[in-house]
């Protein structure tokens, strides 16, 4: 297959998969209302957490992981992709969470979802980020820690990623979607660096 239309397939059906607004199907079943207008407008797995219950919160942030790692799976196993179409696939599913179809484009952060594609490029480096990070939140910076743990854990995974034996290509796709995981944050990050300011003032 031409190597252009793969990775056109490949983003595609990434991005199909990571539309699937979990936490907005969970909190419309569970409270009849859009997760959209409560909480911090966010349709995430954190938002839920904090307004619908713990519970349907840590669904929610299961199935936003699965919905990047579950088709990464089947694209290496099934159809053995190799790792350039597996990253484009990772990287639509990322876009699809920030600006889903079926949602009117009003996605989320898109963090765990992110982090399902860590799961599967970067599986070690993910698991040093989610100790690493909560442990640097809760001890040093202690203010929004939903924003910063998350933050802290694919900042962590991703420069982690570059002292280990990697592929180029993995690295590449690691950063690539990274990178696309703060530009879907870049209306928080303001706020957090200064409410971390005001902090470190007192």
């Amino acid at each position: 297959m031409n190597p252009a239309l793969l990775y056109f397939i490949t983003f595609t059906a990434g991005y199909l998969c990571g539309s699937v607004m979990n936490a907005q199907i969970i909190t419309r079943f569970v409270k009849g209302i859009d997760i959209r207008g409560i909480g911090n407008n966010n349709p995430g797995a954190a938002n839920t957490f904090k307004n619908v219950g713990p519970f349907w919160g840590i669904l929610a942030g299961i199935l936003d992981a699965l919905k990047s790692l579950a088709p990464l799976l089947i694209g290496y196993y099934v159809f053995k992709l190799q790792p350039v179409a597996l990253g484009f696939m990772g990287f639509g599913a990322v876009i699809g969470h920030g600006h889903p179809l079926y949602f009117g484009f009003r996605g989320g952060r898109a963090a765990a979802t992110l982090m399902g594609v860590f799961l599967f490029f970067i599986p070690l480096e993910l698991l040093a980020g989610l100790i690493i990070s909560p442990v640097i939140v809760y001890t040093f910076i202690k203010t929004d820690r939903s924003y910063w743990t998350p933050f802290g854990i694919i900042a962590i995974s991703a420069l982690m990623a570059l002292f280990t034996n990697h592929p180029v290509e993995i690295k590449i796709i690691v950063f690539a979607v990274a990178i696309l995981g703060l530009f879907l944050n870049r209306f928080y990050l303001p706020e957090m660096a200064k409410n971390l300011k005001n902090k470190t003032k007192k």
